[in-house]
């Protein structure tokens, strides 16, 4: 367990003062500690955050979260506790985040079932719905993806350009890779002025397996972590997700189904406009490359090890890869 958990002493009975409480068994998430608390004969999920320590960060997720409970959905998300002065989050004595939520039973799908794919995309439409109603009073702190030089406050673009055309020693075996990426980055940036102009909306930004929980049915139950939820643009909802199918050593024509299975349930609530679908296949890439550039910066916070990092590089340039390669077959799949 990380150095984290010597701090639930202090955060826990700050929302349960006085019932017992035990810690029990759970996975942890790839950003931040997740501990699985039990209090009253109820589990809840504690959360401590790692990516950062910005309180407006994580007041204006848990504000969005409180208004979006407030909608008709037909899944359930993270509803956060109150402690005793009416706070939804902690801060400890050196600075670390946290935030208590009610546990949801499911487990993270493999995402390879074409009925439960498109479960999946149904629910993300209907989350984009829902969002597109939500109004908090607060502005969203993380900027929208195409605004790349926000990533991370340590990876400007300057400082990517740098570590893309000379590498640290650790990093030379990963030289070409860094070379696609770098140059892709390039094009997206002459295409910024066409991408600003489509609809924008509130968005979670971050749906993916791992942050949706489903039945053993394959029925999507949850969708989770909205911590990078912003205003952005509303495509980008289902750049990320089809981003995930995308795997070189997958056939490409599983990986089409895939994608058309999401689309086909996204598309029963929303309707993505001529220009969101023609941009679709270049915010894929934007998205590979935005993680790329988020787990370097939290490898230079000494947050995420080489080894994570080098994953990740690998990741965004077979995706960046592959979109190149398929790009006329994606554009008439439509």
């Amino acid at each position: 367990m990380r150095k984290c958990l010597s701090y639930l002493e202090e955060i826990v009975p700050l929302y349960f003062p006085r019932e017992n409480w035990e810690i029990v068994p759970g996975p942890s998430g790839e950003n931040n500690t997740t501990v699985f608390i039990l209090a009253n004969n109820k589990q809840y999920v504690l959360r401590i955050y790692e990516t950062h320590q910005d309180e407006d960060k994580v007041n204006y997720e848990h504000a969005v979260l409180l208004a979006l409970i407030k909608r008709p959905l037909s899944f359930s998300i993270p509803v956060p506790m109150i402690t005793l002065d009416g706070q939804t989050i902690v801060k400890t004595k050196s600075g670390s985040l946290a935030g208590m939520f009610q546990f949801i039973d499911g487990q993270n799908p493999v995402l390879e079932d074409l009925d439960q794919i498109y479960s999946f995309g149904k629910a993300a439409g209907q989350l984009t719905a829902e969002l597109a109603e939500v109004n908090v009073n607060q502005l969203p702190v993380y900027r929208p993806y195409y605004d790349m030089d926000s990533t991370h406050p340590k990876c400007s673009l300057d400082q990517i350009k740098n570590f893309s055309f000379n590498p640290p020693e650790n990093f030379v075996e990963l030289t070409h890779e860094l070379v696609i990426i770098h140059k892709q980055l390039l094009s997206f940036q002459e295409s910024v002025p066409f991408i600003k102009k489509l609809p924008h909306q509130l968005v979670h930004g971050d749906l993916n397996a791992s942050n949706i929980l489903s039945d053993q049915n394959g029925k999507i139950l949850a969708i989770l972590d909205f911590e990078f939820v912003t205003h952005d643009l509303r495509v980008m909802e289902v750049a990320v997700s089809v981003s995930d199918f995308i795997n070189d050593e997958e056939d490409e024509v599983i990986i089409f189904e895939r994608i058309k299975a999401f689309l086909m349930g996204y598309g029963s609530s929303i309707k993505l406009t001529e220009g969101e679908i023609h941009a679709l296949p270049l915010l894929i890439q934007l998205r590979s490359i935005d993680v790329f550039i988020h787990f370097l910066g939290r490898y230079w916070d000494g947050v995420d090890s080489i080894d994570t990092v080098k994953r990740y590089i690998r990741k965004a340039a077979q995706r960046v890869s592959w979109i190149l390669t398929h790009s006329d077959k994606f554009m008439k799949f439509y």
